[in-house]
């Protein structure tokens, strides 16, 4: 905190206090140097995070951060945009588009150019030009790097198409708001110098994840008066799949060869046990900078091992457990997270959390802000600010229905391509269209005469009164509220975005209307969570980063779910990432953690067998207490090598109440089926139900039986 001017690198381990030391940081230089609030720049990945350390800067300064630029890499690029961006070409008022938003103009220009979206899906493309622009490559040199390569070729076109309609419809995606940002840095030297006098002090939270635009918009604002302060975790970087480098912050010193280095170890969240399980794991991971977390807090519950036959027992037993906690001990519902790998994982724990009536919040399921009367009524909003905005055009030329049809709209569309105007522009040239109907032509025209004059309204009415003019003029309050069930739930959504726009009700027009379509555009589903809600939460393991809970469930320890079957296919890499996304599970518990593992579970469409994750492997007997089931052969305690994975499947595997058949099949027998052939027994499990098998055939590839009284399958001696 007290630390000399220049570069200053903090190692906050999980749990240390990062934010507070951060804060302090930024009070203290405020105290002791000739700065301003306005030359103080700080950046963090999330708008909840930018709150709490506004909030907490307020509250140290006993007053206002006003001038003081504090938010996420993205608003940051935003905002600069949104000022200097003309240097660039960028209008000030041009549209962000969301991922939806982006596939569709991706869609678009590829329908253009006459690519196959079967061959070339824009799901998949869409991610290739994501990560070419965190390379800092745009079209033509992400081209010139495949020149000759034939996917990539045509990628390459679609690329360039791409970036031809975005910039027709005067829009950037979130990938454009970094990248542009250090584009009008690097070529505009008097807005770079600008920025670098200004921000005499620059401070950057969660600096592991940053990538390679992240880092360079750094270096390029911090040039000048070399202030800059950077807080993170090297062994809680779990962004790579989106272009994160943990190299950032491993190598500062070597980019800052004068750099201050220190190390927050003291962790002030969690108990000792659940730090040594975490630092067990993670210690395993041979690039990481050396720290161990300690706590004054000694001791604590043991971590929970808990192996079940399948999600459905997964689920059983973490709602099982909640309520004991409650019950018996007087935890809350929102003391408890259910953490797991991938969003689909959570539809067992919402059955189960369904039908025993116990509330819960989902994070990462459909967002607020995509359902599709929130959509409709937000690109209402950016038509009206940006008429150039194509996207946003066709989403509601025809809502409600005005007998535009899809065929006018395409036919509007080419118009518009010929002669390099928006769609809506082309509303108004629509006499050289033949194909455009009479009736389609004057319902297009009413259209454009609505949303011209609403632009005008936008202008001179605040925000929230403006948007009920919006809602009356388009039609769209009337199609909803025709006393349907399903149309007034949507339209409660509609009031609960009416409630939101109240909040710019003292900005003045046109700036209200820019500022929430900018703000609503920049919101993750982490930063909708509410704090104050009862209910058991229900998250992913990269969406918890920088959440603490009381109690934690970390489900689906197992190998092709944590590590991801993706991580698998990496290598060491992506093992060493899985690595500290389970370290981050693990200290988000503050007094309870549970771990579960389940023998079998239905994924990719189909059950399978599952195996412990490695990772399982490494925590240590004496922080376990591995629960036991009626009949589970556990050893207890586990203390020789490899005993915690032999408990783990020897709990899983808990013997059926009725007496079973002898197990039939080895590991390696060579079995002879009557319709499929030949084959090899690869794995035999004595299973609740009986035995159960995988076998590869010679000619039918691997199938899994579940073995009958008599066996159909002969031995071959």
């Amino acid at each position: 905190m007290t630390a000399p001017d220049g570069p200053l690198l903090i190692f906050a381990g999980a749990g240390s206090g990062k934010t507070r030391v951060l804060t302090h940081r930024i009070a203290y230089v405020l105290a002791t140097r000739d700065v301003r609030p306005h030359e103080i720049c700080a950046v963090t990945f999330t708008n909840k995070a930018a709150r709490e350390m506004r909030g907490r800067i307020e509250v140290l300064l006993g007053g206002t951060t006003s001038g003081m630029w504090i938010g996420t890499f993205h608003a940051l690029g935003a905002r600069m945009l949104r000022r200097d961006g003309a240097a660039i070409g960028i209008p000030s008022g041009y549209s962000i588009y969301d991922e939806a938003d982006r596939a569709a103009a991706l869609r678009r220009a590829m329908q253009a150019e006459g690519i196959d979206d079967k061959r070339f899906p824009a799901n998949k493309v869409v991610h290739i030009i994501s990560a070419a622009k965190n390379e800092l490559l745009d079209a033509h040199a992400y081209a010139a790097k495949h020149a000759g390569e034939t996917y990539e070729g045509t990628v390459a076109r679609a690329f360039i198409a791409y970036e031809a309609e975005m910039r027709a419809a005067d829009a950037l995606d979130f990938d454009d708001l970094l990248v542009r940002t250090v584009q009008l840095l690097r070529e505009s030297d008097g807005v770079r110098e600008d920025y670098q006098t200004r921000f005499r002090h620059l401070f950057v939270d969660e600096y592991q994840d940053t990538n390679l635009a992240q880092y360079v918009l750094v270096k390029l604002l911090t040039e000048r008066h070399r202030n800059l302060t950077v807080v993170g975790d090297d062994d809680q970087a779990v962004f790579g799949w989106r272009g994160a480098d943990v190299r950032n912050i491993l190598s500062f010193r070597h980019d800052y060869p004068d750099a201050k280095v220190v190390t927050l170890e003291q962790n002030y969240r969690s108990t000792q046990v659940i730090l040594d399980a975490a630092h067990a794991v993670i210690r395993q991971n041979s690039e990481r900078a050396d720290k161990k977390l300690w706590t004054d807090r000694g001791g604590g519950e043991l971590v929970r091992l808990i192996s079940v036959y399948d999600e459905q027992e997964e689920a059983l037993a973490v709602c099982g457990e909640i309520e004991m906690l409650i019950g018996r001990e007087g935890f809350s519902l929102s003391d408890c997270a259910v953490l797991y790998r991938t969003n689909a994982q959570s539809r067992a724990f919402e059955d189960v959390l369904l039908r025993r009536g116990i509330p819960y919040r989902l994070v990462g399921g459909l967002r607020f802000y995509e359902r599709r009367e929130v959509k409709d009524v937000l690109a209402y909003l950016r038509l009206i600010a940006n008429p150039r905005d194509s996207v946003s055009f066709g989403r509601v030329v025809n809502v409600p229905r005005r007998k535009i049809g899809d065929r006018t709209v395409a036919e509007l569309e080419r118009l518009a391509r010929r002669k390099r105007i928006s769609p809506f522009e082309a509303v108004r040239a629509m006499d050289d269209s033949a194909e455009i109907t009479p009736a389609a032509r004057a319902a297009l025209a009413d259209f454009g005469r609505i949303i011209d004059d609403l632009r005008d309204l936008s202008e001179r009415m605040p925000l929230p009164q403006f948007l009920d003019r919006v809602l009356d003029d388009t039609g769209y309050e009337r199609a909803l509220r025709d006393g349907t069930p399903e149309n007034e739930e949507r339209w409660a959504n509609v009031t609960e975005l009416i409630g939101l726009a109240s909040e710019y009700g003292d900005v003045p027009p046109p700036q209200g209307l820019t500022q929430f379509l900018e703000n609503v555009a920049l919101v993750a589903d982490v930063d909708t969570l509410d704090d104050a809600a009862n209910g058991v939460t229900l998250i992913t393991l990269h969406q918890v980063k920088g959440l603490e809970f009381p109690v934690v469930f970390l489900a689906g320890m197992e190998e092709g779910l944590l590590p991801h079957i993706r991580a698998l296919e990496e290598g060491d890499a992506g093992i060493a990432e899985e690595r500290r996304l389970t370290y981050v599970g693990l200290t988000r518990a503050q007094r309870r953690l549970y771990v579960l593992h389940a023998f079998r579970r239905h994924l990719y469409g189909s059950q399978h067998l599952a195996e412990a994750s490695r990772f399982l492997a490494d925590l240590p007997a004496e922080v376990l207490d591995i629960v036991r089931r009626p009949g589970a052969a556990v050893p207890s305690p586990p203390r020789a090598p490899g005993a915690v994975r032999q408990a783990v499947h020897a709990h899983a595997v808990r013997p059926n109440p009725v007496e079973l058949a002898p197990q039939r099949y080895r590991e390696g027998d060579r079995i002879a089926h009557p319709k499929l052939g030949e084959g090899s027994i690869l794995k035999s499990t004595m299973t609740r139900s009986g035995e159960e098998v995988v076998i590869k055939f010679d000619n039918a590839g691997m199938k899994i039986f579940a073995v009958a009284d008599s066996a159909i399958y002969s031995v071959i001696d």
